[in-house]
């Protein structure tokens, strides 16, 4: 019956052993953040490489 009235969350489970912790409030966190990171500088570089292709001008080129 007690449990029954108890509230969701007043009682707690096993608490996360440390590494565990580490693992998912440390090193996931950061490793999402270098991912995507890794994708926007990525993108921008194929971006900018993409702009900095020699297109042919009239004044420079000689015509063949």
């Amino acid at each position: 019956m007690n449990l029954a009235l108890s509230e969701d969350g007043s009682l707690p489970g096993d608490p996360l052993p440390f590494l565990n912790g580490v693992i998912w409030f440390f090193v996931v966190p950061v490793t999402i953040f270098l991912v995507v990171w890794l994708l926007v500088v990525a993108g921008e570089n194929l971006t900018k490489a993409k702009k900095r292709k020699a297109k042919p001008e009239l004044l420079t080129q000689i015509p063949e």
